[in-house]
């Protein structure tokens, strides 16, 4: 009697693994993706720094205020950053990764978005 029960109930337990294993797999199982709100602030080039729109930065705190950096080298200074742009970098551990939106070369000024 045990065994028949067994050998009667395996193929159901198939299919109810089998069910499960479809909805994990499907991309949408998790459906709140996390929200990125991106801050986009004009700083001052350094000199003698060509940048293109696109590029990667590391925004990071330099005392009161925000660089940019590429690499190792200052590439722009945020000259008057908003508290909110400020706040946003040191609950980020003191760095941030900006991304370049808009150069003005003859201002010698660029705008850099912070997500």
């Amino acid at each position: 009697m045990g065994l028949d029960f067994i050998r009667k109930a395996a193929p159901t337990f198939k299919k109810s693994w089998d069910q499960h294993r479809v909805s994990l797999a499907t991309p949408t199982l998790l459906t709140r993706q996390p929200a990125c709100v991106a801050r986009i602030a004009v700083a001052d080039l350094a000199s003698d720094v060509t940048l293109a729109p696109g590029e990667t930065v590391i925004v990071q705190l330099n005392g009161p205020n925000l660089i940019a950096m590429r690499g190792l080298s200052e590439v722009a200074c945020f000259t008057a950053p908003s508290p909110e742009l400020v706040s946003a970098v040191q609950q980020s551990c003191g760095v941030a990764r900006g991304t370049v939106e808009q150069i003005h070369s003859i201002a010698g000024v660029v705008e850099i978005s912070i997500c």
